[in-house]
């Protein structure tokens, strides 16, 4: 069966790659004059969508898109694909948090009330000074389509969600005569799996077509750690740096303390004393379990007591409902700096998260965005759709599947120098922690000169943060300035 289905998306990128461009169909375009270091410069937004096929000949989808071209710019300018994740959200996120042409500011201090209508402004820090953008939406989400007729096996895959925003990528950029611009992949979330994987997949369907860089925000590709299996000894180790900044924040930790420098201390201390305790397992020297003991409730702020009775160990769910506990809050998971009150029969797992309401300020904001992009009625616009049944991540059952989702950054970065890589993680994201970032990147072979690794105090939503969502614009704008400078 495996064999079938390769050989079927070979004959579909080889199709696609022999094909002309594919037919979109425009649902709007206007212009607006936006101010970017103070000067006026006019932009034109096209939205629309593009047919994508599951296999050869059989266009059985759509994918959306939205994109902002500076009126005028030459056609070498660079242009950053961009989407979010889910599996089955669009780019609203991104869009109003970061980088469209307006954005929806929340209020800065955490637990703050919100306010009872998104406020949606003007971008104040737009990329459109390097970059043309192009928000991607996957089949199924925004203005696409995934009709009943289409395969959900493979829009529903890793590679088949990639293939698809491939193909959405290629039809934009022949379109649009933009085959010759450098092409920067932005992911969120799990969206970082779908730009890993596209780097591959750009090349399957078009050999002259590939990426000049790939972004990683929040990123997911080392899913193993990311998931925390509870026999996983390393999933505990990264994880620690993240419940020490939390901690640290939350006044849980001995004073003075400063979240950033919390979580290098407890980096400094999982990576060695941390990652032999839990190997050792059962055979520890007790005297051993009670001084790790120790130092876990001086770095996370959990009681020595909790790790003697647990071995060690507390995952990331379990430490929302304990760290506040006498409070009777838990915290986010998405991001920890905000809390909820705690139901009394809370378990091992807590439902809704207590930043949800910051992302829905994104939501509520998208249909007068996209009224004001030019669409007469976006009510047929899908913020979110999450797919019915399972997700194929790929490999199989066999307990020897791997998962090597930075492989193809890796091909591409041996490929080519001038490749590279940037990465960020937030500082209180409970869920792609800072430690599994940097985990990913010490397991890969990749240069030093070909990477950026970054954190931010926010966060997985890190641009919700305003002194964040500036910086990390700035650091993309150098990130992409520098590799159309060369």
């Amino acid at each position: 069966m495996a064999s079938k289905t390769i050989a079927g998306w070979l004959l579909l990128a080889s199709a696609v790659a022999c094909a002309p461009a594919t037919a979109q169909t425009v649902l709007a375009r206007s212009e607006r004059t936006v101010t970017i270091a103070r000067q006026p410069v006019r932009i034109a937004t096209e939205i629309g969508t593009v047919p994508v096929a599951s296999a050869a000949g059989h266009d059985d989808a759509t994918a959306g898109y939205i994109s902002h071209v500076r009126a005028g710019g030459a056609t070498e300018r660079p242009v950053l694909v961009a989407f979010n994740g889910g599996p089955g959200a669009s780019s609203t996120y991104l869009q109003l948090g970061a980088l469209g042409l307006d954005h929806v500011a929340v209020p800065q201090v955490p637990g703050a009330p919100l306010p009872p209508a998104p406020t949606r402004a003007p971008n104040d820090d737009s990329l459109l000074d390097t970059t043309d953008l192009l928000f991607v939406d996957p089949p199924g989400t925004g203005f696409s389509s995934l009709p009943a007729g289409a395969d959900p096996g493979s829009y529903h895959s890793v590679h088949g969600d990639a293939l698809a925003a491939a193909q959405a990528v290629r039809a934009w950029l022949v379109a649009h005569g933009r085959t010759h611009a450098p092409v920067y992949i932005l992911g969120e979330s799990y969206g970082t799996i779908r730009a890993a994987a596209m780097v591959d997949a750009l090349r399957e369907i078009d050999p002259a077509m590939h990426a000049a860089g790939v972004l990683l925000l929040g990123q997911a590709l080392n899913m193993i750690e990311t998931a925390q299996r509870p026999d996983n000894i390393v999933s505990y180790v990264v994880s620690l740096p993240t419940l020490a900044a939390i901690a640290c924040y939350h006044g849980k930790l001995a004073k003075p303390c400063d979240p950033a420098h919390a979580a290098d201390a407890a980096q400094a201390f999982a990576g060695t004393a941390y990652l032999h305790a839990l190997y050792e397992g059962r055979n520890i020297a007790p005297a051993e379990k009670q001084r790790v003991a120790a130092q876990l409730a001086a770095l996370s702020g959990i009681p020595a007591a909790y790790y003697r009775a647990h071995d060690l160990r507390i995952s990331k769910e379990r430490f929302r409902v304990e760290l506040l506990r006498a409070e009777g809050k838990v915290i986010g998971r998405y991001d920890a700096r905000y809390t909820a009150p705690r139901a009394p029969d809370a378990g091992p797992v807590v439902g809704s998260d207590a930043f949800s309401a910051v992302s829905r300020q994104y939501e509520q904001a998208m249909p007068a965005y996209l009224r004001a992009l030019g669409i007469a009625d976006p009510s047929g616009y899908a913020v979110l759709a999450p797919p019915k049944g399972s997700w194929n991540y790929g490999g199989d059952t066999s307990p020897f599947t791997d998962w090597p989702f930075l492989d193809p950054i890796e091909k591409a970065a041996a490929a080519d120098p001038h490749f590279r890589l940037f990465v960020s993680s937030g500082l209180y994201d409970l869920t792609t922690t800072i430690g599994a970032a940097d985990y990913l990147i010490a397991q890969s072979n990749l240069p030093a000169a070909q990477y950026t690794v970054e954190r931010f105090p926010a966060g997985h939503v890190s641009y919700s943060d305003e002194a964040s969502r500036h910086r990390l614009i700035a650091d993309i704008r150098t990130f992409i300035a520098a590799g159309t400078s060369r």
